[in-house]
């Protein structure tokens, strides 16, 4: 629908003889028909054209999260070397329904409501949860309860744990059948949410087993793993995180795009040679891991310990400042101090990543030095595609006189956006506002 959209108003606007209003940027710029002379480059149109797509598929996102539904309940496992965590969810409703209980299905049940049948509940799990290993039944050792909700019910958690396990078995026996006997629609969903030898980090959105009314216990596979599968698939989330962190992908850009040009005489001019301007950029990403990985360590270890909210400023302030010293070169020079200081604050952004994710839990060194190794593969493949784009550019006059500045102005706009809304964390409403004036430009 987006691309549909994008290349219909494309198209009548070329019917029309459309173009775009003159910006007066300097007096170059004026009564300049850009869109006349983007179309009579057919180079330049093509390479704009490809930017916007890229751009656009970098704000698109892809959702893997299981959609809880109703006539659900799930089991989710976590793996670890010598122990096992289990966690039981249901809706309130299914329990109100399994155990004749009438606990409020319409707002958070309240701990003292809970409570009171809590060793009913308990039992009724117990006798419905079975986890074995050649016939050897596990003890559930039951560790707590938390309450939460989707957009159409209330569940209950019930977390659980196998301890002084020598070693994790290459198999489970499950039989998890709450609810499958008084409602025959009902489903029990056993999803692995995170095995590190196995690559498996907060999954959601890879389902194991499925239990039905009819279904017999069923065999959890456990015996696909070893430490560098999982030191693989830490390196890969380094990668996606970039990929899909656009604050991050923006401090990049900021970087990049005055990259292939150089300061003569106060006035961009483009560089002569590919190689030393792209391995430029290389020093300068790689100088951003570096600054980057200390902080990650740090935080990771519990050794510094920064407020999210301050952090996530930080980041945001970090773009507008490369923003602005493209336009205005405060530092000269010494940008590198810069991405070197603000790297150390995205260091603390990707710490509560992995802390989300309970990566480094186990294997910390591993986890920390895969996934700053992704960091920087995913950082040098966003180099690689950019700008060989942006040294083709570089010789048209639009560049240094027109996207370069026009670039800047965005990435300093969507920067100070996000400084407003994470620092005074409050949600400004853009889109709404950019709805709202659409229809009068």
């Amino acid at each position: 629908m987006f691309f549909r959209q994008l290349f219909s108003q494309h198209k009548q606007a070329k019917n029309s003889n459309f173009c775009l209003p003159v910006i007066p940027i300097n007096n170059s710029l004026r009564n300049y028909n850009i869109w006349t002379k983007i179309t009579k480059n057919k180079a330049l149109h093509s390479i704009l054209i490809y930017i916007a797509i890229a751009i656009s598929f970098c704000f698109l996102s892809i959702s893997n999260a299981i959609a809880h539904a109703p006539e659900q309940s799930y089991l989710y496992f976590k793996i670890y070397d010598q122990s096992i965590e289990a966690r039981v969810e249901m809706t309130v409703e299914d329990i109100n329904t399994a155990l004749n209980l009438d606990l409020p299905t319409n707002r958070k049940p309240k701990s003292e409501e809970i409570e009171p049948h809590l060793e009913k509940i308990k039992d009724y799990i117990d006798k419905n949860l079975t986890i074995s290993n050649n016939q050897q039944e596990y003890v559930l050792k039951y560790t707590g309860y938390k309450s939460w909700r989707t957009g159409f019910a209330r569940f209950l958690d019930f977390d659980y744990q196998i301890d002084n396990l020598s070693e994790v078995p290459e198999s489970l026996d499950v039989d998890y059948r709450v609810l499958l006997d008084i409602k025959p629609k009902h489903k029990n969903l056993v999803v692995i949410e995170h095995n590190w030898k196995a690559g498996t980090f907060a999954n959601e959105s890879s389902v194991s087993l499925i239990f039905t009314p009819n279904s017999k216990p069923q065999t959890l596979d456990l015996s696909s793993v070893s430490v560098f599968k999982g030191f693989i698939a830490v390196v890969k989330l380094g990668v996606l995180h970039i990929w899909e962190g656009i604050d991050h992908i923006l401090f990049l850009v900021a970087l990049i795009l005055p990259s292939v040009l150089q300061r003569e005489n106060s006035r961009w001019q483009p560089v002569k040679n590919f190689r030393p301007a792209f391995f430029h950029v290389i020093k300068i990403a790689t100088a951003f891991t570096i600054a980057h990985s200390i902080t990650l360590a740090l935080a990771t270890l519990k050794i510094v310990e920064i407020p999210s909210h301050i952090v996530e400023s930080i980041i945001a302030l970090s773009i507008a400042v490369a923003a602005v010293d493209i336009i205005y070169p405060i530092f000269g020079k010494r940008i590198w101090i810069i991405i070197f200081v603000f790297g150390l604050f995205h260091g603390f952004g990707f710490a509560n990543v992995l802390a989300e994710l309970g990566i480094v839990q186990e294997r910390a060194f591993l986890s920390l030095f895969g996934f700053n190794l992704g960091v920087e593969l995913g950082q040098i493949a966003i180099i690689a595609v950019i700008f060989p784009i942006l040294y083709l550019l570089r010789q048209q006059k639009l560049y240094a006189k027109f996207l370069l500045k026009i670039g800047s102005v965005f990435l300093f706009i969507v920067a100070v956006y996000w400084f407003v809304e994470r620092a005074f964390q409050i949600n400004i409403n853009a889109r709404g506002f950019v709805e709202q004036i659409l229809p009068f430009i």
